[in-house]
């Protein structure tokens, strides 16, 4: 069976988009790792409608949402590899073995985390150690915090957490030892610096790198940008055409809601390149 998308990744982007598609009566496949980073996080704080709940339940609500439309497929499988067809459309195959075939393509993978220089900080991660005073700062307005990173991030860090935090602390990863939990779930970050001090924070915002989950995009010959996330037009358009990205690999930064406006634009850019090629197919005849 031919679907007339296959989109690779079900976080927040490839829902969006599976929904637009799915409304336009389009044979969608959603297929999905389940790997998405932020289900270790406790919430998703400032998620317009969902402020404070948790990445799990957003995506069980969406899928069961999709579900409900006859056009809509989903299944847990990992993509390895994809190529365009001689003769138009993509070929996929998966981790189990299984090919499938598509019209267009949207790319919705995410993005990984790169492992902390600190001990202690990744363990952490997404419950007492965060990233974005956009996502977390209001739920630490009355907290100690501790901000962990290079010295150009924390420059930048200096200029806006101020905004939400007034108790705040700053540290470059070469003066910190490790980071222990307290051993309790609500407990401080017990926070061992290198000259030896101790000190105990309600929260540390920690500088994270990302890694890309490009090689499906390397595989199909996307072109990036200058600061390396793939290159779309505002309808989430590649450099190749007929395929689309969305996400955390298109967005430069990694928030929830920006992440959902971008996958709902590529199902639309999905959908406005399928009707063209419908026309184009009707006039030929």
């Amino acid at each position: 069976m031919e679907y007339e998308c296959v989109i690779i990744g079900g976080g927040v982007a490839g829902l969006a988009a599976a929904m637009v598609l799915a409304r336009a009566r389009r044979r969608v496949l959603l297929l999905d790792s389940g790997r998405q980073n932020n289900l270790r996080t406790s919430h998703s704080g400032g998620v317009f409608l969902h402020d404070g709940g948790t990445p799990a339940a957003m995506y069980e609500a969406g899928l069961r949402q999709l579900r409900a439309y006859p056009t809509f497929s989903y299944r847990q499988e990992t993509v390895v590899e994809a190529q365009a067809n001689d003769g138009g459309g993509f070929g996929l195959l998966t981790a189990s073995g299984r090919t499938e075939q598509a019209r267009t393509l949207v790319l919705a993978q995410g993005v990984d985390y790169e492992p902390s220089p600190v001990p202690g900080v990744d363990a952490l991660w997404g419950t007492k150690v965060v990233h974005c005073p956009f996502c977390d700062g209001y739920e630490s307005r009355n907290l100690r915090v501790l901000a962990l990173g290079e010295p150009e991030w924390l420059e930048h860090m200096r200029e806006i957490l101020p905004n939400w935090v007034d108790d705040i602390a700053w540290a470059d990863p070469s003066e910190v030892a490790r980071l222990d939990g307290g051993g309790q779930d609500d407990g401080p970050v017990v926070v061992s610096f290198s000259d030896g001090r101790q000190a105990e924070f309600g929260r540390v915002f920690a500088q994270q790198k990302f890694r890309l989950r490009d090689g499906i995009a390397d595989m199909l010959g996307c072109g990036r940008t200058g600061s390396g996330d793939l290159e779309t037009d505002p309808r989430g358009l590649t450099t190749v055409p007929g395929v689309f990205a969305a996400g955390d690999q298109t967005t430069g930064a990694q928030q929830v809601n920006l992440a959902i406006g971008s996958g709902h634009a590529a199902g639309m850019g999905a959908v406005f390149a399928l009707s063209a090629a419908r026309r184009a197919a009707a006039s030929a005849s």
